[in-house]
């Protein structure tokens, strides 16, 4: 159970507020939706059952559910933190690889979980849905394979306008050039106080851009927001008004690049492997945006 409560806490969060895990006190309406009290236990056979007693999403987190919609994996009203933890399992389980209901630190915690199976627990069943589901070592190994499997986060800046916002659950959405919407997380308060007056505006967004194990983008964990102007007359490049690709190319482990001797011409030939998929163009006219406005690029 010391290993079930962390994981039906993370998968909560997960669901509701886009991340698993997020630094600082818990919010009240998380104490109270994981408030998960044990009431008895009995057997049958050679089976131990364990009897809970959990409150329904809709009581403990009744804030939450007077709000609009922001993230595809909120539950419904009458739901527990049992069936959110169980719609995580029913993912990993079926390997979903473009899943919103995990991220890599719920699929370790998730993948932890095989340390508890042998000889005397082979399994934990979990109520509900047609069969039942079943959390056991092949569940662990699979949460281990996708976490494996998961690109590294990276730092990126992305440009859109706000347009969503969940102050409660410190979530906003960002709409880009293109139409796409992206998700995101405020990692502070300060940032999260700011994001009121920046509805509906031009924004740029410095942060971290974390994936799913198929390589797409799951979020945006934010570390802060300021305004700025979109488009070819404004102030932000066109490279930070797309969805930023996980990395494919790495350093070598004496952490140099490796400089091409093969002419060619260049950001490839200065810095040998570009990490990303910006041509020699669009560096130009970032180096330019830069210039113009004074700022600096990390």
């Amino acid at each position: 159970m010391s290993r079930i409560s962390p994981l039906f806490v993370g998968s909560l969060r997960m669901a509701m507020e886009g991340a698993s895990a997020a630094s600082g006190r818990p919010p009240a309406w998380l104490e109270r939706a994981s408030d998960i009290r044990f009431l008895e236990y009995s057997r049958d056979g050679d089976d131990t059952l364990i009897a809970l007693g959990v409150p329904r999403l809709g009581e403990a987190a009744s804030e939450l559910y007077r709000q609009g919609k922001l993230w595809d994996t909120r539950p419904g009203a009458d739901d527990t933190a049992l069936e959110v933890f169980r719609r995580v399992v029913d993912e990993v389980a079926a390997e979903n690889n473009e899943s919103s209901w995990y991220d890599r630190q719920l699929l370790t915690r998730l993948a932890r979980m095989k340390q508890v199976f042998g000889t005397r627990i082979q399994a934990i069943s979990l109520p509900g849905g047609i069969s039942g589901t079943r959390v056991n070592e092949r569940v662990s190994e699979t949460a281990s394979r996708l976490g494996a499997s998961t690109p590294s986060s990276r730092q990126v800046r992305i440009a859109g306008v706000l347009d969503m916002i969940r102050h409660s659950t410190r979530g906003f959405s960002l709409r880009l050039e293109s139409g796409e919407d992206v998700h995101g997380v405020m990692e502070s308060a300060d940032g999260l106080s700011a994001l009121p007056k920046f509805f509906g505006k031009p924004v740029l967004i410095p942060g971290r851009a974390v994936y799913r194990p198929s390589g797409r983008l799951l979020r945006i964990d934010a570390a802060g927001i300021e305004a700025i102007g979109i488009g070819k007359s404004a102030g932000a490049s066109p490279l930070f008004s797309k969805v930023p690709p996980p990395r494919t190319v790495r350093p070598s482990a004496s952490g140099r690049w490796k400089i091409s001797e093969t002419g060619r011409r260049g950001v490839p030939a200065f810095f040998g492997t570009w990490p990303g998929d910006e041509t020699d163009a669009d560096m130009d006219m970032l180096v330019k945006d830069v210039r113009g406005s004074g700022s600096l690029v990390h």
